[in-house]
């Protein structure tokens, strides 16, 4: 990966991080909280197609399927932001379903540090439970802590992939 991929992959992971935090603190108006909400999408699906083309290239097929079925949970997770809180939930729910495989096949190989690992496995959790009370007729809202723990594990975990990505030396 030449230097200006890995500064694209590593933006569209912090851009990723930062607008989606930004999303949850500024829930008035949702038409804001929405835009923030998309423009995270768009910068983890970039980062995470670029990532899987790297770790194809790597031959390190479970990095590449993990990155490939990031990019789709997050891309799903697009289709419900315009509906707003509520309307958009099954969407949301599909794409944290879609997190927990991902985030298994992303820290499983040792090629993230191991708190990198740890708290990405450790985010399947809430996505998975969270999920799972959607896709059995419950409700929950983007603000519900259950989903906020995940996505502050996720955040931890893309620093660790983001700080991986810029040390990495390897082409």
């Amino acid at each position: 990966m030449n230097r200006t991929e890995k500064l694209i992959a590593s933006t569209g992971l912090g851009i990723g991080a930062v607008f989606g935090i930004s999303g949850s603190i500024f829930s008035e108006p949702v038409v804001l909280q929405s835009v923030l909400y998309e423009i995270s999408s768009i910068g983890l699906v970039v980062a995470a197609a670029l990532l899987t083309v790297k770790y194809i290239r790597r031959n390190n097929d479970l990095l590449a399927t993990g990155f490939l079925v990031f990019a789709i949970g997050e891309a799903i997770m697009t289709v419900g932001i315009p509906l707003g809180p509520g309307a958009g939930i099954h969407a949301f729910a599909a794409g944290m379903a879609l997190y927990v495989p991902a985030l298994l096949f992303i820290s499983i190989p040792k090629t993230y540090p191991t708190w990198t690992r740890v708290t990405g496995i450790a985010a399947i959790i809430p996505f998975g439970i969270s999920a799972s009370k959607v896709f059995m007729g419950g409700q929950i809202l983007y603000t519900d802590p259950l989903p906020g723990i995940g996505y502050g594990l996720l955040v931890l975990t893309i620093i660790g992939w983001i700080w991986t990505i810029m040390k990495d030396e390897g082409q």
